[in-house]
């Protein structure tokens, strides 16, 4: 009982985390300043950026929101889920839609090649990164939970 709980992330993960998002989104919208695009079309793509970020985010949770509620519901089958089936669609929906948008647009957009893999290339650092964002802040916020319950625990057992 003398274990002290670890935390599932460090110091150093969670900065890379949020640094790859900020760079991520940092370089597309450099990007897009830099080109030399009218400006319903940098709307466009800035748009297609930001649906995509959110819409990583909100799956993310999603699949783990529902995860660790199927195993709370085999403990406690009156456990109720914290997303309905129709929320956890829209959210795959909203990303898909993301993808396709920014795809489509990209594949008739008149660019070089290497300018369309420049974006592609930055749209996925976003998307993973995003993804690892949301992971790592969760985790943290229970992470400090548990190591707080486990700090009081100590100080009640003297």
């Amino acid at each position: 009982m003398n274990q002290r709980y670890r935390k599932r992330n460090t110091a150093a993960f969670t900065g890379v985390s949020y640094f790859a998002l900020a760079a991520g989104l940092f370089l597309f919208c450099l990007g897009v300043y830099n080109d030399d695009w009218e400006l319903n079309v940098k709307g466009y793509y800035l748009l297609c950026m930001v649906l995509i970020t959110i819409t990583c985010i909100v799956v993310q949770k999603v699949v783990r929101d529902n995860s660790e509620d199927k195993e709370m519901k085999l403990e406690n089958p009156k456990h109720r889920m914290r997303n309905s089936a129709a929320f956890t669609i829209m959210a795959f929906a909203g990303l898909v839609i993301g993808y396709a948008m920014f795809f489509i647009g990209l594949y008739n957009a008149p660019f070089q090649l290497n300018v369309k893999g420049y974006y592609i290339a930055v749209i996925l650092l976003i998307s993973y990164s995003a993804v690892g964002v949301q992971k790592v802040t969760r985790d943290n916020a229970e992470d400090k939970e548990i190591l707080a319950e486990q700090d009081a625990r100590r100080d009640i057992q003297g």
